[in-house]
């Protein structure tokens, strides 16, 4: 009886390997519905990210700007790099060792 049942269940398995499924449907107009989900996704994108990079140049003007007229106007500018980042630095790193706060 197991036997037979075996034999049953391979004939049926064959069977059903045999049958090739019909994909025609999902294959039609594949590209097209493609397509169309990636421009969709295109348009749906949020509106500042397409200012951000359309603003960039602008924004990048504006820092030269202010970095030129800061070299410009500036009248108490020393011209010892070194000097820019440790003055006062050292008076109050020592102040707050040793006082402890």
């Amino acid at each position: 009886m197991r036997d037979e049942q075996d034999k049953l269940l391979d004939r049926l398995l064959l069977t059903a390997r045999a049958i090739k499924p019909d994909t025609a449907a999902c294959e039609e107009n594949f590209e097209t519905r493609l397509m169309a989900r990636i421009e969709e996704r295109r348009n749906s994108r949020a509106l500042w990210t397409f200012w951000t990079w359309r603003l960039v140049p602008l924004f990048s003007l504006i820092v030269i700007i202010v970095g030129i007229g800061n070299i410009v106007i500036d009248p108490d500018r020393s011209n010892d790099l070194n000097a820019l980042s440790t003055s006062g630095y050292e008076d109050n790193l020592t102040t707050t060792l040793l006082g402890g706060g």
